[in-house]
């Protein structure tokens, strides 16, 4: 039996298992989460005890659903965290949690849970980078289609696809992260850094905060700060290598949205989001990825059409595991 609470609505658990931290909240009435608890997942040899350690902080009441959100591959019964190895089995986190059936805890990928989130942010979770669609002669008025992207860069990277129109929106698990960087990407590196450029294979080797330390090490020592550090440093004005970093970053990001919009046709919306994407993006480096953006290139009136977006929440995450908690109790 479902457990309604005061608003009439289910109370479902929500977890967005990050590489650094993880975050948990419950879903009340509102189908919205309410106030998260964090975990720095160094103190724990594992998610159970992870998990254990927020019910015995939060005291929750009977559960009816959970979504929890990973920052990995995930499969129907199990995921894993990418960068420590947390193998987090959807059955063994249901009976913890006291749900009679696993099929009432969903397990996804943590930009799958961005992907469930893009309809339901408010405007104080999403900043417009460019509004749109700009009218033009291929797209008309209005998009050309109802579909988003939103594609994640910080301790890695990778995209989510989004259809609107359907209740709930249709959301595309993928892990481009580990695929090979398309080379007009590679070309922009080669040109600035030469040889180094072959030590950037994949997409996240590149657009990541790992991948832009790299980018900024020294390549006598291969000494650099971390990307918090390098973006807080950035300073158009000094010529430094860390403008030259930071720059070629944000231009190559322009590069990555032109071919993000050739592969999955975003019309309705390119959103970044992560701690990179947010640093970069909320940096004078804005200002160098639009330029770069704007460059003539190949279907340039359909990718000036596209809107694109910040998405400045980071606990955006649980807000897209709330409706598929949200869908799990329609389904039950």
């Amino acid at each position: 039996m479902r457990r309604r609470d005061g608003a009439g609505g289910v109370t479902g658990l929500v977890a967005d298992v990050g590489g650094t931290n993880t975050r948990l909240a419950l879903v009340g009435g509102d189908g919205r989460p309410g106030p998260a608890r964090y975990y720095r997942n160094d103190d724990f040899p594992g998610f159970g005890a992870l998990l254990a350690a927020w019910r015995d902080d939060a005291a929750p009441p009977p559960l009816t659903g959970a979504c929890i959100a990973v920052a990995g591959p995930v499969t129907t019964r199990r995921a894993r965290l990418t960068n420590r190895g947390w193998l987090i089995d959807r059955a063994a986190v249901a009976a913890a949690l006291g749900l009679q059936e696993p099929g009432r805890l969903r397990l996804i990928n943590d930009l799958a849970a961005l992907g469930h989130a893009l309809a339901a942010l408010d405007a104080a979770q999403v900043e417009e980078l460019r509004p749109g669609p700009s009218p033009s002669p291929s797209l008309g008025a209005s998009p050309a289609n109802d579909q988003m992207l939103v594609a994640g860069l910080g301790t890695g990277f990778n995209i989510s696809l989004v259809q609107l129109g359907m209740v709930p929106p249709v959301v595309i698990e993928a892990e481009l992260g580990h695929a090979s960087l398309p080379s007009s990407i590679s070309a922009i590196l080669t040109a600035a850094i030469g040889a180094r450029a072959a030590g950037f294979e994949t997409y996240e080797a590149l657009f990541s905060g790992p991948g832009l330390a790299r980018l900024c090490a020294c390549p006598e020592d291969g000494a650099g700060a971390d990307a918090a550090a390098l973006i807080s440093a950035y300073d158009p004005a000094r010529r430094d290598r860390t403008a030259h970093c930071v720059e070629l970053t944000a231009r190559s990001m322009a590069v990555l949205a032109r071919e993000l919009v050739f592969l999955y046709q975003p019309h309705a919306g390119l959103h970044f989001a992560g701690s990179v994407a947010r640093g970069l993006l909320g940096s004078p480096a804005r200002a160098v990825f639009l330029e770069a953006l704007r460059a003539p290139g190949p279907f340039g009136d359909q990718i000036a059409g596209v809107p694109l977006r910040l998405i400045t929440d980071d606990a955006a995450g649980l807000t897209g595991a709330a409706q598929v908690v949200r869908a799990l109790a329609r389904d039950q």
